[in-house]
């Protein structure tokens, strides 16, 4: 006996059957470029899923915005995606999509007709940034895992919009990630790493970036109104990225997680500060009327500008390869403050917090097992404990 369909009225407009295949569809009508009434139909596996794609279809229908052309290609849909939903991102995250799109997205799959996208077309795709080719090379698992979620999140709006029936983005498998190599500078290192910052023009910039945990934009924008000078308390809550399809830069009032936070000082990092501050001023007196600190930033050039994240790092990592650390990353000043700050005692929660990670538990599983004096000391915790309560 042949399936009976099943068709009720969705809430607000539109309608929603079973199909005989077993899918759901709900079909709603908008009004063209022309005027003309026609109608369209959205998708899903489940009833809850096709009344939440129809929602979204008649608010777009609604607000104007719905757009029905099954002869987008992936380019074209890409740039309408990022000019109508995107509105919202941070500039940096817009940056960042739009080199991605059209340096590794674009040259690929740009032609293609967004109706002819299929899992397996995707997967061949992503198998090939994988591998490399003759014009690239081989792209590291978190990239692909970057461009697929720009991918998918594009395709998915189509689908919501009605341009496509189903995202073919679904299902994909990526290659794993591996955990970063942490490199954090830490024990003798640490020592050996001031002396080698000594005289360098970004040797308070280096310290405090060492002994606070901050990200390099954080503390690039970090501003003289967010230092407490009496308590050893700097709000952040601001950073300056690097645009990454320009040579221009993000003045951003938030942070990477939008959650302000405030990070702890020691009274040594109060005072490097305090000689910054000193520095800055004998600066303003000397460049006069070609001072430029609009934005009273703590760290900057002669001239007042704020420091650019290149030439840091280039000074950076001419420091640590002199004292035999090439591998190791401006960004890992920061795993090092994390590092040392556990092995000092600080508890996981407060070192959360400093760093502004979602969870103690990230922190944990990111930090907990880097350092091998922690490991030796819990193991030392654990041969005291056993011999309190055996004869071993």
């Amino acid at each position: 006996m042949a399936r009976k369909r099943s068709t009720r009225a969705a809430a607000g407009a539109g309608s929603i059957r079973q199909r005989p295949d077993g899918r759901w569809e709900a079909r709603f009508t908008y009004t063209d470029e022309l005027g003309q009434k026609k109608r369209a139909s959205v998708y899903g596996d489940t009833q809850k899923e096709c009344r939440q794609k129809l929602t979204a279809a008649v608010k777009a229908v609604d607000e104007g915005a719905y757009r029905r052309n099954q002869k987008y290609t992936l380019s074209q849909w890409l740039d309408e995606w990022m000019e109508t939903y995107c509105k919202d991102l941070k500039p940096a995250t817009i940056s960042g999509y739009r080199s991605k799109i059209e340096t590794r997205i674009k040259p690929y799959l740009g032609g293609s007709q967004l109706s002819a996208l299929n899992n397996v077309l995707l997967q061949r795709y992503y198998n090939t940034l994988h591998a490399g080719d003759k014009a690239h090379k081989p792209l590291s698992p978190k990239s692909i895992q970057n461009i697929h979620g720009i991918l998918h999140k594009s395709l998915e709006q189509a689908v919501l919009a009605g341009v496509l029936a189903n995202n073919p983005a679904d299902h994909i498998r990526l290659p794993k990630t591996k955990k970063p190599d942490l490199k954090p500078i830490m024990d003798d290192n640490v020592s050996r790493f001031m002396e080698a910052i000594k005289g360098s023009a970004y040797e308070r910039f280096f310290i405090v970036a060492l002994f606070s945990g901050l990200r390099q934009s954080e503390l690039i924008g970090l501003q003289w109104e967010d230092v407490d000078f009496e308590n050893g308390i700097l709000t952040v809550r601001r950073q300056i990225q690097k645009a990454h399809d320009s040579a221009g830069y993000h003045f951003l009032e938030e942070t990477k997680n939008g959650k302000e936070r405030t990070a702890a000082i020691a009274p040594s990092i109060v005072t490097v500060l305090k000689s910054q501050m000193a520095q800055q001023e004998a600066w303003r007196l000397a460049a006069g009327p070609l001072w430029n600190n609009e934005r009273n930033l703590v760290f900057t050039n002669e001239l007042g500008e704020h420091l650019k994240h290149r030439t840091i790092t280039d000074h950076f990592k001419k420091i640590v390869r002199s004292i035999g650390l090439p591998d190791t990353r401006f960004h890992d000043l920061r795993h090092s403050y994390a590092v040392n700050a556990l092995q000092a005692g600080d508890s996981v929660k407060d070192v959360q917090e400093q760093l502004g990670h979602y969870s103690s538990a990230f922190t944990m599983d990111t930090y907990a097992a880097v350092s091998e004096t922690m490991r030796k000391a819990s193991q030392a915790r654990m041969e005291a404990l056993i011999k309190n309560v055996s004869d071993l």
